[in-house]
């Protein structure tokens, strides 16, 4: 337990958690009990039930789910969390001397322009300079899905964060286990490796570079989103809808019987087809390269089919 050092609350707090929000008044606060200002939100535009049906509206849609899932579905589980991010803005400067391919052509084929006997390759000194402003977003917690934590946050639309706001919707916010400096930290050596994939673009060895990162505005900010739980027949699939834009993130859903059907049937062909050349090349009838390359294709495309088909493992899609 801790207590807040501005309304003399207890609240609950996890051993890695560095930078608390409390849940009575909202301040952000070190866990020494100084306050820290930068806290920032995405302000929520879809309730729960705007997003549930923003998500059985896009579930029914997808390749193979049931003509009947959103008349039938139910949710059964619904909670909005609150997913906190640092967000760094920075300024890179990279200055380079490498070296990078280049190569020589001898011999053009006179019956195919464009077409040579020999290729020579060779080292040619390259040098150049990138300047950039990266926005660096760090995850503040563990635990975080990979699509949330790959969703883009709209850090235009960020307001301060209002704990009445999160309140109203029975928000769960999350407190931070990342500190501002460490965060700060991050977000320079990602913004090296921005820079460093750039570069790595123009030559193939660095020899020397000279880098000037200047990690400027850093923030929290707190992003809703529903995470969703609905049955449909006995099971249960789970998704995730962003609060603030209705994108659906995430969701699990069910195949239709008519989807697997068609998937097993159209494997059962494409498998017959595959084991058909194989054979004939193995005969000779076919040329044995050919034969064997195709059939191994349409074997391997068969079995991917039967597999989706014959699997009763819900299908994942994300935007």
């Amino acid at each position: 337990m801790t207590r807040c050092a501005f309304c003399d609350a207890d609240f609950e707090s996890g051993p890695g958690d560095v930078l608390l929000v409390c849940p009575y008044c909202g301040t952000a606060q070190t866990t020494d009990g100084l306050k820290f200002k930068d806290h920032y939100m995405i302000r929520v535009y879809f309730d729960q039930q705007e997003a549930q049906t923003t998500l059985l509206d896009w579930v029914s849609k997808q390749l193979g789910a049931p003509e009947d899932l959103a008349a039938t579905a139910r949710f059964v589980e619904y909670q909005q969390i609150w997913y906190p991010f640092w967000i760094s803005r920075v300024d890179a400067k990279s200055s380079y001397h490498g070296m990078g391919k280049d190569a020589n052509f001898h011999g053009e084929w006179p019956q195919r322009r464009g077409a040579y006997k020999r290729i020579s390759f060779f080292w040619k000194p390259e040098s150049g300079e990138f300047n950039r402003r990266h926005e660096v977003k760090i995850t503040a917690t563990e635990g975080i899905d990979e699509d949330i934590q790959a969703h883009p946050i709209p850090t235009r639309a960020k307001e301060y964060f209002s704990h009445a706001h999160a309140e109203e919707f029975d928000g769960k916010v999350l407190h931070s286990q990342i500190s501002e400096d460490q965060a700060r930290s991050s977000a320079k050596q990602q913004a090296l490796n921005l820079q460093t994939a750039l570069i790595m673009k123009e030559v193939d060895k660095i020899e020397s570079r000279n880098d000037d990162i200047d990690v400027g505005e850093t923030f929290l900010i707190h992003v809703p989103v529903w995470e969703l739980t609905y049955r449909y027949g006995n099971r249960k699939y789970k998704a995730s809808v962003a609060a603030s834009t209705g994108y659906v993130i995430e969701s699990k859903y069910p195949r239709s019987m008519a989807f697997r059907a068609m998937g097993i049937g159209f494997g059962l062909i494409l498998l017959l087809a595959g084991i058909s050349l194989i054979a004939l090349a193995y005969t000779a009838l076919l040329l044995p390269i050919g034969g064997y390359v195709s059939g191994g294709i349409l074997s391997l495309l068969a079995f991917m089919l039967l597999y989706k088909g014959v699997s009763r493992k819900e299908a994942k899609e994300q935007l």
